[in-house]
């Protein structure tokens, strides 16, 4: 008997409750069949909080930031600026640190608006929890947030957050200044921008300049070229040409999509010569070619970061905050390390990119105050602060800047990316996002460990991707 949406809606219900869903997939599968945010916000207070909630701040610690709704559970801030004119609430996911002070502080002396500066669990999932609860309730405590590429296009879907729009046309913002691809691609849903890229990132080819000069070798132009220098770099399990993320725990999608991507598929775009030549030739690399570990479908950045400090790895194409994980290990040759640009594959040579950003919530009731934070954020100087945190800033005028390269030394690799609109593609974005990772990881894995051919896991993969890509079409 077929089912139909009521018994999609009960099962998803009764399996959050018996707790065999996860809160982060309830949210996301309840946005797209439809649950309103009260009812969401009712199956979330039903399923509890992990770990024991946490104890509410004082009065005189949260300041003038409104009372959370009921069953929302506030974070004691980190720090908090005394403003005479008013005060707002903002949260930030897992930084204290005195970059960021130093930014609200210079917010405060130039409007005269205090914030209240709310750090949330580090956690991801714990801090997805805590945002998507306080939203889904109508929550007025928070008036501003740091958020990832995912949470634009989910909490913009779900009518929680304000566009932003008009708010940096009033102070003659030029999103021109920023990458296309993270103003539509990722800070956007529908053609309404509701997050403002402040801290961009893309995905490089780090790679040992002493072993492409012991090789004779130069960064690869294509693919072609790519597995030729691989295999002179490659001494057997000695040391691999390049290291790989093949383990589903999110890293997999990540590398699903830029590979299928540069030969004209996507994550959600499986069924298509182009996306099977780039599985297969992905696989080949470790399981034929012998160029990556046999390891790679158990491979994640953790382990293969150590691998790469362990001169286990010629190359390694991955985030760019990975690059500070390198310069940073004491015992590493640091003048060792370069990066290039990805080599072309069959239709582009685009790599991955991503932002955070600051979004502003609709529920909020000081949005004049919060209008005047945005704008500020948004200003070339302000973002210009955030190389002390090690951050490299969205604004592409910004990367080329002296200081900002001495201070976040991965501009010197992003502006080339930033400034070519062909050299950048934001993951696809959409309020589905989890179960679009979830189904290509899960049955693409199964090919890269022998358990399925390529044509099957695709089927199985696009058999639960293709329904939220029509439906979202609509």
């Amino acid at each position: 008997m077929p089912r139909n949406e009521a018994d999609e809606k009960r099962e998803l219900i009764h399996g959050a409750m018996a707790g065999r869903i996860s809160r982060r997939d309830f949210v996301t599968r309840a946005l797209v069949l439809g649950f309103s945010a009260s009812g969401i916000a009712a199956v979330l207070a039903a399923c509890g909080g992990g770990g024991g909630a946490k104890p509410a701040p004082t009065a005189a610690q949260v300041g003038d930031v409104g009372a959370p709704a009921a069953g929302v559970t506030p974070t004691a801030p980190a720090f908090v600026s005394k403003g005479t004119k008013g005060n707002i609430n903002v949260v930030l996911w897992a930084d204290n640190n005195d970059t960021y002070k130093k930014i609200i502080q210079k917010f405060t002396e130039e409007t005269g608006i205090g914030i209240t500066y709310e750090v949330a669990p580090a956690d991801y999932l714990t801090w997805q929890q805590l945002m998507t609860t306080r939203f889904a309730s109508g929550d007025t405590s928070t008036d501003a947030f740091h958020g990832d590429d995912f949470q634009a296009a989910i909490y913009g879907a779900a009518d929680w957050l304000e566009p932003l729009g008009p708010i940096l046309d009033e102070a003659k913002i030029d999103l021109d200044e920023w990458p296309k691809t993270l103003i539509e691609d990722v800070s956007s849903w529908k053609g309404e921008l509701y997050r403002l890229p402040w801290a961009g990132e893309a995905e490089l080819f780090f790679y040992r300049k002493d072993y492409f000069k012991e090789a004779g070798v130069k960064p690869p132009e294509d693919w072609d070229d790519l597995l030729d220098i691989s295999k002179k770099l490659t001494q057997g399990s000695k040391r691999y040409a390049i290291a790989l993320n093949g383990q589903k725990n999110g890293v997999l999608g990540n590398d699903i999509q830029k590979w299928t991507n540069q030969a004209g598929g996507a994550i959600n775009d499986l069924d298509n010569d182009g996306a099977r030549k780039a599985l297969t030739f992905y696989k080949d690399l470790y399981a034929t070619h012998k160029v990556a570990p046999a390891s790679t479908p158990q491979d994640d950045y953790g382990s293969n970061l150590q691998g790469f400090l362990a001169n286990k790895f010629a190359m390694w194409w991955v985030w760019d905050g990975l690059y500070g994980g390198i310069i940073q290990d004491k015992d590493f040759d640091k003048t060792q390390i370069d990066a290039f640009v990805p080599p072309k594959g069959p239709e582009n040579a685009q790599t991955t990119a991503a932002c955070w950003g600051w979004a502003m919530n609709k529920a909020s009731t000081k949005k004049d105050l919060t209008r005047k934070w945005i704008q500020f954020i948004a200003r070339e100087d302000v973002m210009k602060m955030l190389i002390t945190a090690g951050r490299a800033p969205a604004r592409v005028s910004l990367l080329g800047d002296d200081e900002v390269r001495r201070l976040a030394p991965q501009a010197v690799y992003l502006e080339p990316i930033f400034k070519d609109e062909n050299l950048s593609k934001a993951r696809p974005v959409t309020p589905s996002i989890q179960k679009v990772y979830d189904a290509a990881e899960q049955n693409i894995h199964g090919y890269l460990t022998n358990q399925v051919d390529l044509d099957t896991a695709i089927k199985r993969a696009m058999d639960k991707i293709q329904p939220i890509v029509e439906k979202e079409k609509q």
